[in-house]
């Protein structure tokens, strides 16, 4: 392969997976049941929608390195001494049972904070969402060339004397 295609084949597998949206959330839609004990449990930064089931986290529980985590109508989340750490929003819709533990808004690998970090109050009311601006696929396109700039740039060997 050409020296220079390397790195331009290199640079537009990153802008495509960059592009193409890949999500691997853990949902609970009515009816179901999740009880972690005094578990924990890494979500890798993704979302967590309990959409009318119930999620209980016993004492010394945890669900960590989740980006958002959203309650619907009619969902329980029993934290019973346990601890939620999501790096985005947490987002409750009226009426949610929601008690007991901690929820804390904290960064974790490959997962930025949306927001200001530290402990979340319970309800969910009274912290507003965080817009978080993304790049659009044509925005990452229109960059690709000053991108192939910076990575085929070279130094300029000085003239010999």
């Amino acid at each position: 392969m050409h020296k220079t295609l390397l790195p331009v084949s290199a640079v537009a597998a990153l802008l495509l997976a960059a592009a193409t949206p890949s999500k691997a959330d853990w949902a609970l839609p009515p009816g179901s049941a999740a009880d972690l004990g005094g578990g924990t449990v890494s979500l890798g930064c993704a979302d967590v929608a309990v959409n009318g089931g119930s999620l209980t986290l016993g004492a010394n529980g945890a669900l960590v390195a989740a980006r958002d985590v959203s309650a619907s109508a009619g969902a329980s989340l029993t934290l019973s001494g346990g601890r939620v750490e999501l790096a985005g929003q947490w987002t409750l819709a009226s009426p949610v049972n929601v008690s007991g533990g901690q929820v804390l808004r904290t960064a974790s690998p490959g997962c930025l904070l949306a927001g200001p970090a530290g402990p979340i109050p319970l309800g969910g009311g009274a912290v507003a969402p965080v817009p978080v601006p993304a790049l659009s696929p044509w925005t990452l396109a229109l960059l690709t060339p000053a991108v192939l700039a910076l990575a085929n740039r070279r130094r300029k060997k000085p003239a010999p004397h």
